[in-house]
């Protein structure tokens, strides 16, 4: 119940600040949300599914305020969303968020809310001579979600600079084929040109299933262990003219987060539900059971991501904390 706990007082507080300001009547009158596909963004289903949003709006008085919801492939697009104002929350890898709060900074001020959850990406292959990073060759293609800055086009970076230097970490970068997770899996298990996948649950385990698919590595080989994998982020000039629908949004986020880890079962339903898939709730209880898969709204060594993004060049700022890429709602929470 911690997060829940946090979230509210924070949630009321925010609610005071909007009208100590006299911010209340500038509220919108739409919070436009977005989410990606896999288990992952279970919070965000099951914020949608039990309107968890809707419930906190008519809390702070804004009863009357609409909550729309959109799904896409890529981090990239919904940092596009995101600049252009037509998108208040964005959710996806750590990467994508990273580029624009470094793009951000000094104007609408990209930060994090919370971290979604901490869980192992898989790099898949069906091609029987792969055995380790150091096997893939020219003739072999690795289907990757947001290729070029997703979080598991950057795992793939940092695996390969570990097995050649910082200096050939986009050596496999030409293999890459910019698929969907659900494309990215049908176009590896087809047979055809793609042989190889980097993508993360459900996806990787319906994927080893399948006879003659193996796992090369982990994310969590990559980064020394345990790390956040998604998170969703906003702006601060949104939180700034709209704070009562800020916390409505985070209180929601804390609440559904508490809501997984107190009955699993029911958020397998709702994933199952909302996503549509034909996955069998067992393996899908199976995969949140996984001990190395944590819900929590504090980053896990997201600060690996930036010390290696800054160092070859991708990310110009290095932050000093992961407290300096999230808005203060979780700087009381536990964080790397």
């Amino acid at each position: 119940m911690k997060a829940l706990k946090i979230a509210s007082f924070l949630f009321a507080a925010l609610i005071l600040l909007g009208v100590a300001t006299g911010k209340a009547a500038a509220e919108t009158d739409e919070v436009k949300i977005a989410l990606q596909f896999g288990i992952g963004y279970l919070p965000l289903a099951v914020m949608q599914h039990d309107q968890l949003i809707e419930k906190h709006l008519k809390a702070a008085g804004l009863g009357s305020t609409k909550v729309s919801w959109s799904q896409t492939g890529a981090g990239s697009s919904m940092n596009d969303a995101l600049l252009a104002g037509s998108l208040h929350f964005a959710a996806g890898g750590i990467p994508p968020f990273l580029l624009l709060w470094d793009k951000t900074r000094n104007n609408i001020d990209v930060k994090g809310v919370g971290v979604l959850c901490s869980m192992p990406n898989f790099l898949n292959t069906r091609n029987p001579a792969i055995k380790s990073i150091k096997d893939f060759t020219d003739k072999d293609r690795i289907a990757i979600a947001g290729a070029g800055s997703s979080v598991q086009t950057i795992y793939l970076q940092m695996a390969v600079a570990q097995a050649y230097g910082d200096a050939n970490y986009n050596k496999l970068s030409t293999l890459m084929v910019n698929l969907s997770h659900p494309d990215g899996m049908a176009a590896m298990l087809s047979g055809q040109e793609v042989n190889s996948h980097f993508t993360s649950p459900p996806f990787q385990n319906q994927e080893l299933e399948k006879p003659g698919v193996r796992k090369v590595l982990s994310s969590y080989d990559i980064m020394g262990g345990p790390g956040s994998f998604l998170m969703m982020w906003s702006t601060g000039k949104f939180r700034s003219a709209n704070p009562r629908s800020y916390a409505a949004v985070f209180a929601a986020f804390g609440e559904a987060t508490d809501s997984i880890n107190r009955d699993k079962k029911r958020a397998v339903e709702i994933y199952l539900k909302v996503s549509k898939s034909k996955e069998s709730a067992e393996k899908i209880l199976a995969m949140l059971d996984d001990p190395e898969v944590s819900f929590g709204l504090a980053p896990e060594r997201i600060m690996k991501f930036v010390e290696f993004m800054n160092k070859v060049g991708s990310l110009k700022t290095k932050a000093a904390s992961w407290k300096d890429l999230f808005f203060p709602e979780i700087h009381g929470l536990s964080g790397s």
